[in-house]
């Protein structure tokens, strides 16, 4: 029994080491792109993060709302928008007993397919990556699961084929079980370039320490360059569903 004490306190010990060179290495990447971080606080508390960054004016025209257990990206100025295509979409949906976030529009399929009794791998099959040409940005989605009595996280990413160009390389994960303090989380680019490079690595580890507005406020700090433009921090309670939501946007919402 001592040993296997000992052996989880080293477990722990690494991953808590990993979990910081992961936020250091994330905070020195000028552009990650969007990204999802999906986690357990601790507990009784689960949630994460979502981000989103731009570099042309249609990109960073935007901002982050919830409302009615959506969050959505939005236009922070309608009058500027370009191509809403690729840019618009719910970021985060409830459904039952589960919470999906994406970075397009694949979180409305992905629900639909929950409706069905279908997982996120079963849900994304019909799915591929984003069609930017010469970026090929990958689709990354994730799912909280609390359907189970031990909640379960699922996040994948659908990135451009390298063998075939119509097709879509889907790389999917499945955590069971989860320790808390600690996050998993996936973005969709290894850093600034052109063409921007995929991230195509397995998810990070990350650390998931304090409450909810001391987590977004060190992850925006952390993200901080020109090209954030919004960051949102959510908590949900295993037992009784409730969610709360915080939201950083850099430009706020223009009305006409």
């Amino acid at each position: 029994m001592l040993y296997i004490m000992s052996s989880m306190r080293f477990m722990i010990t690494e991953a808590q080491r990993l979990a910081e060179h992961n936020l250091k290495t994330l905070s020195e990447n000028d552009y990650p792109g969007r990204g999802i971080v999906l986690g357990r606080f601790d507990q009784d508390h689960w949630g994460g993060l979502y981000w989103i960054m731009g570099r042309s004016p249609n990109s960073r025209n935007r901002c982050l709302r919830y409302e009615n257990e959506i969050l959505r990206t939005e236009p922070a100025d309608p009058a500027l928008v370009e191509d809403p295509s690729l840019i618009l979409y719910n970021a985060i949906k409830r459904w039952d007993k589960t919470l999906v976030v994406s970075n397009g529009s694949q979180t409305d399929v992905i629900v639909e397919s929950l409706k069905k009794g279908k997982n996120l791998a079963e849900g994304m099959d019909s799915q591929y990556h984003e069609p930017d040409e010469p970026n090929f940005t990958p689709r990354i989605s994730g799912v909280l699961d609390f359907r189970k009595p031990t909640p379960q996280i699922w996040l994948s990413s659908l990135r451009k084929s390298q063998l075939v160009n119509s097709e879509s390389d889907h790389a999917i994960y499945h955590y069971r079980q989860f320790a808390e303090g600690f996050a998993v989380s996936l973005t969709t680019y290894l850093h600034n370039g052109s063409p921007l490079p995929t991230y195509d690595r397995p998810p990070m580890i990350l650390p998931l320490l304090g409450n909810l507005e001391e987590i977004v406020e060190q992850y925006w700090q952390c993200l901080q360059s020109e090209h954030l433009i919004s960051l949102a921090g959510f908590q949900i309670d295993a037992g009784s569903l409730e969610q709360e939501m915080h939201i950083i946007n850099r430009y706020e919402p223009k009305s006409y």
